[in-house]
C-alpha cells in the first residue's frame, strides 16, 4: 500500500527478563484476568547504576514503550506510525518497546532493566501501561509505580505518557474508575494520558455493534487497536487524525512464546474509520482542555 509522504519509522521489541510468576505470561499468552499477587517475600529490586543520558532528540519523536499484551497485540506501534504516514507527517517516528504478557509497573521496576533503558536517554516520550486490573483492584499500587517511573523519565528530560486502559467487556461500568485512575496519576505526576479508554467507551455507545474486544473480552481486536493508535496519535503529534488510513493490522495470539507479527486486513469502512478517528481527536482535544478533571466528567 502506499501512503502519500512517508515518515521515517523504526520500530524494535526488546524483551526483559521477569520473575518466574510471570514467564507463563510472556510472549503471546493473554495476560491474566487479574494482576498476580507479590511473592511472600519480595525480592530486592536490583539498583541501577547512573548513565550519562543521551539527550532529548528535537529532529523525531523517539517512544518507549513500557506495558505488557495491550500495547503489542495487533503491534500498536506500528499502526501509530503508519497513521503518521498516511497524514503526511514528515517527523521520524521511532519505537523502542518492553511489553511481556501479563506485566505490571511494579513488575517492570524490580527487573531493573526497563529503568536501565530509561536511563539511557533520547526519548521524548515513555509511554506508561499498567495491567489492565491493577488501577482498579489496588489503585495506590499503580499511583506509586508511576510516580517512580515518572521520576525516572523526568531525570532524562522525557514527557511522561500514561496508556488509559479500556474495560473488561464484562464489566463496562468499571471505564469511569479505570479513567479516574488514570487521571489522577497523571495530574499527581504531571503526565500527559492518552485517554484510550474513555475513546472505547463513546465509541461504544456511539455504535453499540462495533467490536473492539477480542473475543476473551479483554484484549482488543485490531478495530480496537486502531481506535488506540488514532488516540496516541492525536496525543503524541497534537494533531488531529481525521484523514488518516482507514487501514488495520492484526496479530491475535500466538500458541507458542513467539510473538506473531501483525498482518494488514481488510480496511474500515470509510464512515467507521472516520467516526472513529472524529472520536479519538474530541476526546483528545477535550483532554486538553481540562487536564486537572480527574473525574472523566462530561468527556
Amino acid at each position: 500500500m502506499t501512503l502519500g509522504r512517508r515518515a521515517a519509522i523504526g520500530h524494535v521489541f526488546l524483551g526483559i527478563a521477569v520473575s518466574p510468576g510471570f514467564a507463563a505470561c510472556g510472549g503471546q499468552t493473554p495476560e491474566p484476568e487479574t494482576a498476580a499477587a507479590p511473592a511472600a517475600t519480595a525480592p530486592v529490586p536490583p539498583s541501577v547504576p547512573d548513565i550519562e543520558a543521551a539527550p532529548v532528540p528535537d529532529d523525531r519523536i523517539r517512544v518507549l514503550f513500557i506495558g505488557n499484551s495491550y500495547t503489542y497485540v495487533n503491534d500498536l506501534p506500528h499502526q501509530i506510525g503508519r497513521i503518521a504516514e498516511s497524514l503526511g507527517v514528515e517527523t521520524p517516528f521511532e519505537v523502542v518497546s518492553v511489553t511481556p504478557g501479563g506485566m505490571t509497573l511494579s513488575h517492570h521496576w524490580e527487573t531493573g532493566a526497563t529503568r536501565r533503558l530509561i536511563r539511557q536517554g533520547g526519548w521524548t516520550h515513555v509511554v506508561l501501561q499498567e495491567q489492565s486490573t491493577r488501577p482498579l483492584d489496588d489503585p495506590e499500587l499503580f499511583y506509586e509505580y508511576v510516580r517512580r517511573f515518572d521520576e525516572e523519565i523526568d531525570r532524562v528530560g522525557a514527557q511522561t505518557v500514561l496508556y488509559m486502559t479500556w474495560a473488561r467487556q464484562a464489566r463496562p461500568a468499571s471505564q469511569d474508575s479505570l479513567s479516574h485512575a488514570y487521571l489522577t496519576a497523571a495530574a499527581e505526576a504531571g503526565a500527559r494520558v492518552a485517554p484510550v479508554g474513555m475513546a472505547w467507551q463513546r465509541a461504544i455507545a456511539d455504535a453499540p455493534d462495533l467490536v473492539l474486544h477480542f473475543e476473551d473480552g479483554s484484549h482488543p481486536e485490531p478495530t480496537g487497536t486502531y481506535l488506540a493508535a488514532l488516540v496516541f496519535y492525536a496525543t503524541l503529534f497534537d494533531a488531529s487524525p481525521v484523514g488518516a488510513t482507514a487501514a488495520r493490522w492484526s496479530s491475535g495470539f500466538a500458541e507458542h512464546s513467539a510473538r506473531q507479527s501483525a498482518d494488514e486486513i481488510d480496511p474500515l469502512p470509510e464512515a467507521t474509520a472516520t467516526r472513529l478517528q472524529e472520536i479519538a481527536w474530541e476526546v483528545v482535544s477535550s483532554m486538553a482542555e481540562a487536564p486537572a478533571d480527574s473525574t472523566g466528567a462530561g468527556w
